[in-house]
């Protein structure tokens, strides 16, 4: 499947995609990546963003609009392909929050949607990007501390409040990437979780305490020592699945 050596140009630039990339943490990874020197292929909605995020850097950003709850995705990122040299970085960002925190709160139409964006869209990027990925590339989807079993399971943040639909989607995104943890084992291609810390953000939780750009500056410090299968809290070590 992966189709770009990582020695066909010693001389090339790194390349990321992004998805969820017009505000929150995708916005400062863009921003923070493009500051770096990499070629950034942001994922965004709507026209408007894609115009917001072009303007950064017209030689560095290369945004594709399209939607991770959608198939047509796989196509649209085909075709933004063919300006690039492979893929050395994807992040799995694009996110949503849900409302209802008990379970007669709990409406089966917001799990649904939230397993979409959460892991089917995961899901769907990382097929289309795969046969673009070189072969010491990384995969890093985006997950959360509450998509931890072990940290629900033994109470550790009964004090924070979180819909069961955001708790749900997270925890079905991280088999997803302990699935490909296995398949992609002897391949050279990382694949790893990453809760971002607790940030300052439109869905941020009570405690949130830490801005998107803080997030982003580690991230881009830690990328090349992140281990495949594992799953990270960027500010605090590794997190059990």
């Amino acid at each position: 499947m992966v189709i770009f050596e990582s020695s066909m140009n010693k001389d090339r630039r790194k390349t990321i995609l992004i998805t969820g990339a017009s505000r929150g943490l995708g916005f400062a990874l863009t921003k923070q990546f493009i500051s770096h020197q990499w070629k950034v292929v942001p994922l965004v909605r709507k026209n408007k963003d894609a115009t917001a995020l072009k303007r950064i850097s017209e030689s560095s950003c290369f945004p594709i609009i399209s939607d991770i709850t959608s198939n047509s995705v796989h196509s649209s990122i085909r075709e933004s392909m063919s300006v690039h040299d492979g893929i050395d970085v994807l992040i799995n960002n694009a996110g949503a929050g849900g409302s209802g925190r008990l379970l007669s709160e709990t409406k089966p139409d917001e799990v649904l949607t939230l397993i979409d964006i959460h892991c089917l869209g995961a899901l769907r990027v990382t097929q289309a990007v795969m046969p673009f990925m070189m072969n010491d590339g990384i995969v890093i989807n985006i997950s959360s501390r509450f998509g931890s079993i072990s940290k629900i399971s033994t109470g550790e943040l009964d004090h924070v409040a979180c819909s069961y639909s955001y708790r749900i989607a997270k925890a079905a995104q991280n088999m997803l990437t302990q699935c490909m943890c296995r398949e992609f084992k002897d391949s050279g291609i990382r694949i790893c979780s990453v809760h971002p810390g607790l940030l300052r953000t439109d869905s941020a939780s009570v405690d949130a305490d830490k801005t998107p750009e803080e997030a982003a500056e580690i991230l881009l410090d830690k990328i090349n020592s992140m281990e495949h299968g594992r799953f990270y809290s960027l500010f605090e070590g590794t997190i059990e699945w």
